[in-house]
């Protein structure tokens, strides 16, 4: 994932830019990703940094012209990258011509926002239609005196809910989809689908635990949010973007921001051979941290696995620019760890933009934060709620800004660590993070990782394992999670007395990568927090080796991006969000 803003700057006004991403293009094919994903470039007032747009089929300014994004697209085609937009189907910015067409109750747009009148009291108060909340906190309601009704706003007051009920809007979004795949994308990242209907009554919802509050979380959400009508509209998107893979034959991918119950989650999947669309996996983004053991990981993974309808394939995020970055949440020791489970897990490895080098969370002072999400907390609190922190430039070196801008103030500040963590010296470093991710990109060419049956084992209580076969092949991934060194042998490996070869190692291991470890005296030892990456020789199959194996899926990608069915998979995929 790329967050434009903070990837690269290519004029010097310390905000990052198409022009700036394209230059630094062939950076995704030397760290083996193989797809991209945007956040909004989209024109717009950056109320919550571009997922405000008000005009959907423009660039905004910031970030260059419509020229420039043709030039980034013909760059990534030259190199085989794929590439991923930003779609926001919920809400438009209030400074949408829509909207002001919409208040204005001009023709065709009466009801392209939901509107809803209700009460006054004697003394003139206005009284919300129920008592839904924001995301962001306070009613979800805003009244508008000019129309003299409530709107709905399920996040900021500036961003206004569409309203799906009305065909024209319906209509407007589906052309939004087809116009930028004319421009050449290969797919959409869709924010916020669980909000896009709501229940037309609009009942009550109901608090958590019988405690009322004005926070998002003291509400239970079951009206506004995961209606009937969602999933057929969102299958109904799949069917532009499929038309389009059959008219140019190229791979394309939707892929949903869905933040809830694996159950709920497991919905979004398509099930019918022409939808490209799954929901994204957040487990490891919102249910790990540093106080995390092996047992729950391995619960994780295997809920996520168990769960998927049949013929899905699986994906793994954990790093995006709305979490704490990797080094922050599992502890920076653990960065190699993290990135080498994301993806020798079977399915797509979804990397924010940095963590492949292990960028950290910047300290954000109040006069510094640009967040709204910090912003409403106050000076105080605004730490609480800011994603600032996991937003700042990206660190290609140890010059100005860190190489981000020649711009000594960029839109955040760089992380006063970048004069040591950078891209610059982690690629001519020895051994480095950059290195390892390198590495492990190579390593998912194998079939073994793109085609392979897994199995996740919990030797003790500080010990995650995955084994990978295919074809009398085996990868096996050791973490140790502990605080103390602690050696293995072929007994942790569930009795896998093979040769194997160390391919990649995290830079805390201290092993070397080619070390041949051979059967019946495999012997590795690990530090605390460190992994390894093992693999088989051309040896005979233990007699174990696929007896307990689960659903592995048909392709591991090492990206963002790529389609769950049919031919049109994309191949060893990697991809790096952007924002």
């Amino acid at each position: 994932q790329v967050y434009p803003r903070s990837f690269k700057d290519s004029d010097g006004d310390g905000i990052g830019d198409l022009r700036g991403i394209t230059q630094v293009a062939d950076y995704f094919t030397e760290i083996g990703v193989d797809a991209i994903w945007l956040s909004p470039i989209n024109k717009s007032p950056m109320a919550d940094m571009g997922y405000d747009i008000s005009n959907y089929t423009e660039i905004d300014p910031l970030f260059g012209t419509m020229d420039d994004f043709d030039a980034l697209v013909t760059k990534l085609r030259q190199i085989d990258v794929k590439l991923v937009l930003d779609f926001v189907p919920n809400h438009s910015s209030n400074e949408h011509p829509w909207f002001n067409n919409s208040v204005n109750r001009v023709s065709g747009y009466e009801d392209f926002y939901v509107w809803e009148n209700g009460t006054t009291l004697p003394n003139g108060t206005h009284v919300p239609p129920n008592n839904w909340i924001s995301v962001f906190s306070g009613s979800a309601w805003e009244w508008n005196e000019q129309r003299n009704q409530f709107y709905l706003h399920k996040f900021l007051v500036q961003q206004p809910d569409l309203n799906y009920r009305d065909e024209a809007v319906k209509g407007n979004m589906t052309a939004v989809i087809q116009f930028w795949l004319d421009k050449g994308v290969d797919g959409f990242r869709m924010d916020a689908v669980q909000q896009i209907y709501e229940d037309e009554a609009f009942p009550d919802e109901s608090p958590v635990n019988g405690t009322n509050g004005d926070t998002y979380n003291t509400q239970q959400h079951n009206y506004e949010m995961n209606q009937p009508e969602t999933y057929t509209l969102l299958r109904e998107w799949a069917d532009v973007v499929y038309r389009k893979v059959q008219q140019d034959g190229r791979p394309k991918a939707i892929f949903l921001e869905v933040y809830d119950t694996i159950p709920t989650t497991m919905k979004y999947y398509a099930n019918g051979t022409e939808n490209l669309e799954f929901p994204f996996n957040f487990q490891l983004l919102t249910q790990g941290d540093q106080s995390t053991r092996p047992a729950d990981l391995k619960k994780i993974i295997d809920e996520w696995m168990t769960s998927m309808p049949n013929g899905c394939v699986a994906n793994w995020v954990v790093g995006n620019h709305d979490n704490g970055r990797v080094a922050d949440r599992y502890g920076h020791e653990m960065i190699d760890s993290m990135n080498l489970l994301n993806g020798v897990l079977p399915g797509i490895k979804v990397v924010y933009y940095g963590d492949e080098i292990g960028m950290m969370d910047t300290f954000i002072r109040w006069d510094q934060t640009r967040d709204a999400s910090g912003l409403k907390l106050g000076p105080d609190h605004y730490q609480e709620g800011s994603r600032d922190p996991e937003r700042t430039p990206m660190q290609w070196d140890n010059t100005t800004s860190s190489g981000f801008s020649t711009n000594n103030t960029p839109w955040l500040p760089v992380n006063p660590n970048y004069w040591l963590l950078n891209e610059a010296y982690e690629i001519s470093a020895p051994a480095s993070h950059l290195k390892v991710f390198q590495a492990l990109a190579r390593a998912r060419k194998d079939p073994v990782l793109q085609r392979g049956d897994y199995n996740v084992y919990v030797p003790d209580n500080d010990t995650l394992i995955v084994l990978r076969s295919y074809n009398e092949s085996y990868f096996a991934l050791i973490i140790n999670m502990g605080s103390g060194v602690r050696t293995y042998t072929s007994q942790d490996l569930h009795g896998y007395d093979i040769n194997m070869t160390v391919v990649v190692a995290s830079v805390n291991s201290g092993l070397t990568i080619g070390t041949n470890l051979q059967s019946g005296s495999l012997n590795v030892s690990l530090r605390p927090k460190a992994s390894v990456l093992l693999r088989s020789g051309s040896t005979a199959a233990s007699s174990r080796s696929t007896a307990a194996s689960s659903r592995a899926r048909l392709l591991t990608t090492s990206a963002l991006l790529i389609c769950s069915l049919l031919a049109f998979l994309f191949r060893s995929i990697s991809v790096l969000r952007i924002e």
